[in-house]
């Protein structure tokens, strides 16, 4: 049971790990894409809040027992 509980408490240091390894990344890939004028803020923010308004309706979908439009249409 010990070492049960020592491979999430692994697992968790891991994850968290990768986590702050993808945070940085992705804040370098910003920073460069801004530094090099390709994207600004603005573009990046407003992309950002549509992609989270896409997860909220297929949540949305979900919830009500419905098959995600995108999904849906990949399966036509």
């Amino acid at each position: 049971m010990a070492q049960e509980g020592m491979d999430q408490q692994q697992f968790m240091q891991i994850m968290q790990q990768k986590l702050g390894n993808l945070e940085l990344t992705v804040q370098a890939l910003m920073s460069v894409l801004q530094e090099n004028d390709i994207v600004s803020e603005e573009e990046i923010n407003e992309t950002a809040q549509d992609i989270v308004e896409q997860m909220q309706q297929q949540q949305a979908q979900a919830a009500e027992g419905g098959i995600p439009e995108d999904l849906e249409d990949e399966l036509e």
